[in-house]
């Protein structure tokens, strides 16, 4: 997508001198004109990049944090004032080690605070539960069935709704391990094969503390400054990446 960029921000200095390839000055009217449709195309490829575009945030093996996109670029992202605006938080794997196709077992603690105009859920929507469900409060202990997804796997999604007249609108997302656990006793973590279960590591290097923000930062996580939502997949078309 850089590589595109620069050539047309190369072809539009071109044309900014009227000069073409042979070193010939162009016709003056018709440069103007073309100066402006190469603007125009440049600026909306650059206002369309999205964070996918560059670097998976957290580069460590056996990341579990969350994130406001289905790449796991985003955990901040802002409101618009005076718009009704629903944000999509996803639970995320990345970059697992294991060798295994599959994660059949993750456990958290998961806390959601905030001012959201509607009632933040009781619990986040578990992907691939295969029902063995031992959640008490915010302590999620799931055994699933979901295939590894590359280097990002969707755990469990909850989505706050903010209806744009909240006094300072906030939303924070906690992250630490389930207390008492014997399986992991340190923070989260998840299970790909029988007996072989894999500690997670923080993003921020310790847990227990917020890791997601929204409008809880001046700036969203992405290079390109985010002032509105985050636009995510429908539900539908995020299960979809698991029937396939």
């Amino acid at each position: 997508m850089m590589k595109i960029i620069s050539t047309f921000l190369l072809t539009l200095r071109r044309r900014q001198y009227q000069i073409d390839d042979l070193g010939r000055s162009e016709d003056p009217v018709r440069g103007v004109s073309t100066l402006k449709k190469i603007f125009l195309i440049t600026l909306l490829i650059v206002i369309a990049i999205p964070c996918s575009t560059y670097a998976q945030i957290d580069p460590d093996p056996d990341g579990m944090s969350i994130y406001f996109d289905l790449e796991a670029m985003c955990f901040m992202v802002h409101t618009i004032p005076g718009a009704y605006s629903p944000i999509t938080a996803f639970l995320m794997v990345t970059n697992p080690s294991t060798p295994h196709p599959k994660i059949t077992g993750w456990e958290a603690h998961l806390e959601v605070d905030g001012n959201p105009g509607l009632p933040i859920p009781n619990r986040w929507t578990i992907l691939g539960s295969d029902g063995v469900d031992v959640t008490t409060g915010n302590d999620y202990i799931q055994t699933v069935d979901l295939p590894i997804m590359g280097s990002v796997t969707i755990l469990a999604h909850i989505t706050v709704s903010f209806i744009g007249y909240e006094v300072n609108p906030t939303c924070t997302f906690t992250m630490g391990g389930v207390p008492g656990s014997t399986t992991f006793t340190e923070g989260p973590g998840y299970i790909a094969a029988p007996g072989d279960p894999i500690p997670a590591i923080a993003i921020f290097g310790s847990w227990d503390i917020e890791t997601a923000w929204i409008n809880g930062m001046d700036e969203g996580c992405s290079p390109i400054p985010n002032p509105f939502p985050v636009e995510v997949m429908t539900w539908g078309a995020v299960k979809s990446l698991y029937n396939k």
